[in-house]
C-alpha cells in the first residue's frame, strides 16, 4: 500500500518511570477489556493476535491466547465473573504473571479526496495476576492518512503500525536485565540473562559504580559461556558486574532540518527507519502565493561508527512541485523528476536524539517550459546543485 502524506503519531508513555527487569521468559495474557464505538470484536481479535505475534517475536514472553484462557474458563465455571476477573483468575490457573488489557474506544475511517483517514484510540494497561495490581498504563492516539481502495483497508493499515508502537512498549514494560561478566577491548560480555532473549541490535544502557551512564549494542552471542555479545557505543566504560538495562529505541527517526536548497534557504523534514530514507521540504522563495516543495524518497547505509558519530550515506528519487499556500489543497503542479545523494553525518546525545548535518547532491531534468517557470518565478536557474541542511532528529 501506497502513503502519501506524514502520518501523526501521539503516544503518551505514563509507564516511562515503571519497567519490569526480565531475565528469563514469563507468562503473559492479552486480551481486550472493553470495546468501545466503532470498533467490533473482528478488529479487537485482529489487532490482539498482531500484538501477541509481536509479544512472541520478542522471544521474552511464553504468551497464552484467549483459547486456552476459554478453556479454564469453562472448566472451573467462571463465566459469571467479568472479562478481568476471568483474566485475573484463568490466567493464574495457566502459570501467567501478567496481563495486558486493551482498552479499545475509538476507530473511524473517513474520505478525504484520494483516500482515507483513519484514527484511533486504544489505551494499553499491565496487571500483575498475583496481586491484582494495576501496574502501568499507556493511552495511545493515532492519525493516518493512505490512499487506500476502502475504509476497512485503511482501518487494517493503522492497527498494523499501532501494533509496532505497542510493541515497543512491550520493551518498555518488561525490560531485559543482565550484568557485565568480562570486557574484551570493546565488547561487553552480559550475563544473568537468556541470551536467545536478546536480540541483535537491542540497546542497554551500562551504570557504573559512580552512576555514570555508557551503551552498548547487542552483536551476537557467546554460545560456549552463554553470554550476550555488546559493543560499546560510547559514555562511560563499565567494569565487571555493572548491571545491563535494555534500552528501547525504535528503528524509525525523524527531525527537523534547515539549509540551502538549489541556493535557497529551505526547511524540511528527513525521516529514516532501517534502511529507507524520506525527505520533504519547502524552499522559501515565493511568487503569489505559489512555493516551490521537494520530496526525496530512497535509502540510506550507515557507512562508519566512531563513538557518538555515525556517516550514513543515502540517496534517491527527488520530485520538485510548485504548491499554492493560500489553498487547503494539497495538489501541486509543473513536477520536475531528479535524484538526490549524499552524506549525512549524525552525533547522538543518547540512542534516542541528537544532531545531524546532510550535503548532497541534486540533478533534476526538467523540460525547458519547466525551467524557465522555475527560473521567472523563484530564481531557481540551475537543475545541478548542493542540498545542505543541519537539524535535530529523535525516534518515534
Amino acid at each position: 500500500m501506497k502513503k502519501l502524506a506524514i502520518f501523526l503519531i501521539f503516544v503518551s508513555l505514563l509507564s516511562s518511570l515503571f519497567a519490569i527487569t526480565v531475565s528469563e521468559k514469563i507468562g503473559i495474557v492479552i486480551l481486550p477489556a472493553k470495546i468501545g464505538n466503532g470498533w467490533n470484536m473482528d478488529e479487537a481479535d485482529f489487532l490482539i493476535s498482531i500484538l501477541e505475534q509481536k509479544a512472541l517475536e520478542l522471544g521474552r514472553f511464553r504468551v497464552f491466547s484467549r483459547n486456552d484462557l476459554d478453556m479454564i474458563v469453562k472448566e472451573r465455571n467462571l463465566g459469571d465473573l467479568g472479562i478481568v476477573e476471568q483474566t485475573f483468575e484463568a490466567g493464574k490457573i495457566l502459570g501467567a504473571r501478567y496481563a495486558i488489557l486493551l482498552t479499545l474506544t475509538e476507530l473511524t475511517s473517513n474520505y478525504e479526496k484520494n483516500g482515507y483517514t483513519a484514527s484511533l484510540r486504544l489505551s494499553l494497561k499491565l496487571y500483575d495476576l498475583k496481586t491484582g495490581e494495576l501496574l502501568a498504563s499507556t493511552p495511545f492516539a493515532k492519525e493516518t492518512y493512505t490512499e487506500e481502495e476502502t475504509p476497512q483497508k485503511a482501518i487494517n493499515s493503522i492497527l498494523m503500525s499501532t501494533a509496532e508502537d505497542m510493541w515497543l512498549s512491550l520493551r518498555e514494560y518488561f525490560k531485559l536485565e543482565a550484568y557485565v561478566s568480562k570486557i574484551e577491548g570493546n565488547k561487553i560480555y552480559l550475563a544473568g540473562l537468556d541470551p536467545k532473549i536478546a536480540k541483535n541490535g537491542f540497546i542497554f544502557k551500562l551504570e557504573t559504580s559512580t552512576g555514570e551512564i555508557g551503551y552498548a549494542e547487542v552483536i551476537g552471542i557467546d554460545r560456549n559461556n552463554n553470554l550476550v555479545i555488546a559493543k560499546f557505543k560510547y559514555g562511560a566504560m563499565p567494569s565487571v558486574y555493572d548491571p545491563a538495562i535494555e534500552y528501547p529505541v525504535s528503528s524509525m527517526f525523524g527531525g527537523i532540518s534547515a539549509g540551502l536548497y538549489a541556493g535557497k534557504i529551505a526547511l524540511g523534514f528527513v525521516g529514516w527507519q532501517n534502511n529507507l530514507y524520506v525527505e520533504s521540504g519547502i524552499v522559501l522563495s515565493s511568487f503569489a502565493g505559489y512555493i516551490p516543495g521537494y520530496v526525496t524518497l530512497g535509502g540510506n547505509f550507515d557507512l562508519i561508527e566512531v563513538g557518538q558519530l555515525t556517516e550514513t550515506i543515502y540517496g534517491g528519487l527527488q520530485i520538485l512541485a510548485i504548491y499554492d499556500t493560500e489553498t487547503t489543497s494539497e495538489n501541486s503542479f509543473l513536477p520536475i523528476f531528479g535524484i538526490n545523494l549524499g552524506t549525512r553525518i549524525k552525533y547522538e546525545f543518547e540512542p534516542k536524539s541528537g544532531i545531524f548535518v546532510s550535503v548532497g547532491a541534486s540533478a533534476l531534468f526538467p523540460d525547458s517550459f519547466s525551467q524557465s517557470i522555475y527560473d521567472i518565478l523563484f530564481g531557481m536557474d540551475t537543475t545541478s546543485f548542493l542540498q545542505i541542511g543541519a537539524g535535530y532528529f529523535m525516534s518515534f
